[in-house]
């Protein structure tokens, strides 16, 4: 059987190859159930094991699931299905016919008009803002991600997409490997990464800089002749503002260009600099038909009618953020790393991919840890900016350590130095799937409006009020709620966040879970139906699933564990048992179960049992709720 008569997961049958690159080869396909056409990504999984037990093809599969979150996303390339065939991932997406990527338009139509690219430049940080809001990184920017589709009318080109959300396979450090190898595509990567950083949101931020240069100027400001030129511009070179660009779009760029990561325009700012480029130079007629969703970091509410055209669509989700900062001079460990790279006979890890006219195309993104680099001045402020507007380059203290206001959803560690849960801690955000998170922003509140809106008497009560029902839901839930820094005309709203004494979240909480998710104990709660499966080491893996379809258990609450034993000493059912039984597991072939967090966070004083019910026979419920006796 050939590999175009494929079909994958007995539903997806394989057409003609539409494209490689982002870590594997893409194919359309038709889906046999619903007799529509697909595009199909075949994840490409490196051959050689990484020697740390990490599992590619696992990793694929969760990376692909996180970039799911963002389908409703007008401006990301909806992701359908995740199977599984031959041992790797396959991502199942909308096919957009007539779809060109930036890299290929910019090629066959040359360096694109200014007003094009800063609709295309909106489009592209409304997405990546959506993404960073989830803790989604993209890790890959640059044009060949980008991609312009047809609109409803099928005129080419009006509807801008970012694909390729992180579900590259290859290794996920960017720093030098033993072999002397730099993972990523040169051109488009922040120098924070070139010098072993971590992926963060102002590494997107950058390389969407780098890529709207491209798109403007028809080049990439670092194409050299030669891969080791092209690296040291990267982390070197400050390249002429472009010529072609109208001046806000070229504040955007040269904004985002700036190498220290601390020091790059903040969203908000490029949003509005963004919306002045349509102002002056797009009608309503002319403008691109796919619009910003006005889901970006600091944007203001929709309008009442759906905008019409990119102009309306921006200039309704304008908001003034803070102005840019100067970065540091350059720090020669970022000079040294890549010394050592191109001294030690290192090169360039592009996997499958070549490089190319002075760019390249390359397996995937990778992250490492967060470097500060060089220096660049930073744009100069619009004329138009009001000089009574002002934000802080801490908004919420420096002590807190964010550059950027906090939005619901994003997952933090925090790290208190006056004591336990009081003072300001620093606070630092990160993944809520990949890492280990403390605490979860579950709301933000504007003091001037909400509070007396919802006639509570501060910002902590209605913090308070609107974290009542998923507190309800946690064995031992700690409130904190961040206030921005005073003397700001332009504050982040406060954050209302959620933490857990002695014990970490382990995942995002409440509504912003998914149906699909792999939970652990401290995320789960009454009211939850999970499904569970036990592997060949014994290690059990439950997800979250909706009541309505057969589950394995249903949690019922939470009990405490008196004393100070091991949790080999605690009969963790007969807890449950004591507390639930009566009610729910009663001459019905049902029983309870108790199930405790880790060894570490018990010993931490973490001595909660979450308490489920299942049957007897290890076999699954059916679907609906179950309700307590009495």
């Amino acid at each position: 059987m050939t590999r175009e008569e494929r079909v994958i997961a007995g539903r997806y049958r394989l057409g003609q190859r539409l494209g490689s690159g982002g870590g594997g080869d893409v194919w359309l396909a038709e889906d046999e159930e619903l007799r529509v056409r697909v595009a199909v990504k075949e994840i490409d999984v490196p051959r050689e094991p990484s020697g740390s037990g990490d599992d590619p093809a696992g990793r694929g599969r969760k990376e692909a699931l996180k970039a799911a979150q963002l389908r409703e996303h007008p401006n990301v390339i909806t992701v359908y299905d995740v199977v599984e065939e031959d041992g790797r991932p396959w991502i199942v997406m909308e096919y957009l016919q007539g779809t060109r990527d930036l890299r290929a338009v910019v090629k066959e139509r040359g360096a694109l008009p200014s007003d094009e690219v800063a609709g295309i430049g909106a489009a592209a940080l409304d997405a990546l803002c959506a993404g960073h809001r989830l803790g989604i990184i993209h890790r890959d920017v640059k044009p060949s991600n980008i991609l312009l589709a047809p609109d409803h009318s099928g005129a080419a080109d009006r509807r801008v997409l970012l694909t390729d959300y992180g579900i590259s396979l290859w290794p996920r450090e960017t720093r030098v490997t033993q072999s002397g190898m730099v993972v990523g595509t040169p051109g488009f990567l922040a120098p924070e990464r070139l010098s072993g950083g971590e992926a963060t949101p102002a590494t997107d931020l950058f390389s969407l800089g780098v890529t709207l240069y491209f798109a403007v100027e028809g080049t990439s400001p670092f194409e050299r002749d030669t891969l080791d030129a092209a690296l040291m511009a990267a982390l070197t070179a400050e390249p002429e503002p472009p010529r072609r660009a109208s001046d806000p779009l070229s504040h955007v760029i040269m904004g985002l260009r700036v190498k220290d990561p601390d020091g790059r325009m903040q969203p908000a700012r490029a949003r509005e600099l963004l919306a002045e480029a349509l102002d002056s130079e797009v009608t309503g007629s002319g403008a691109m038909g796919r619009g910003v969703a006005g889901s970006e970091v600091g944007a203001a509410t929709e309008p009442a009618r759906p905008p019409r055209s990119w102009k309306e669509r921006l200039a309704a989700g304008r908001r003034t953020s803070g102005a840019a900062r100067r970065s540091p001079a350059l720090r020669t460990p970022v000079l040294l790393a890549l010394a050592a790279v191109l001294a030690g006979g290192g090169g360039f890890a592009l996997g499958a991919a070549t490089y190319h006219d002075g760019r390249a195309e390359a397996k995937g993104p990778q992250p490492g840890t967060k470097v500060a680099a060089t220096t660049s001045p930073s744009p100069t402020a619009s004329p138009t900016r009001s000089p009574t507007v002002t934000r802080a380059a801490y908004p919420y203290g420096r002590q807190a350590g964010l550059r950027d206001g906090l939005m619901p959803g994003q997952c933090v560690e925090a790290d208190w130095k006056d004591g336990e849960y009081r003072g300001r801690p620093a606070i630092k955000l990160v993944s809520c799937y990949d890492d280990d998170p403390e605490g979860q922003v579950i709301a933000t509140v504007a003091a001037d409006g909400a509070v007396r809106a919802s006639g509570t008497e501060s910002v902590r009560d209605e913090c308070t009020r609107r974290t009542a029902e998923l507190r309800e839901t946690m064995a031992d839930p700690v409130l904190y709620v961040l206030t921005p820094e005073t003397g700001q005309s332009d504050p982040p709203e406060s954050a209302c966040l959620l933490f857990l004494r002695h014990a970490t979240l382990g995942g995002p909480l409440g509504g912003f879970r998914k149906f699909g998710d792999e939970v652990y104990i401290t995320q789960q709660g009454p009211g939850d139906c999970i499904t569970s499966e036990e592997d060949e080491d014994g290690t059990i893996t439950d997800t979250l699933v909706s009541c309505e379809k057969p589950h394995h258990e249903q949690v019922v609450g939470w009990t405490w564990a008196a004393g100070d034993g091991s949790t080999d000493s605690v009969d963790t059912d007969g807890l449950c048992e004591d507390k639930y039984g009566v009610n729910w597991a009663r001459g019905k072939g049902h029983e309870m179960r108790g199930w405790q967090s880790s060894d570490e966070e018990w010993d931490a004083g973490f001595r909660y049992v979450l308490c489920s019910v299942g049957r007897e026979d290890g076999g699954k419920l059916p679907g609906g709720a179950l309700k307590s006796a009495y």
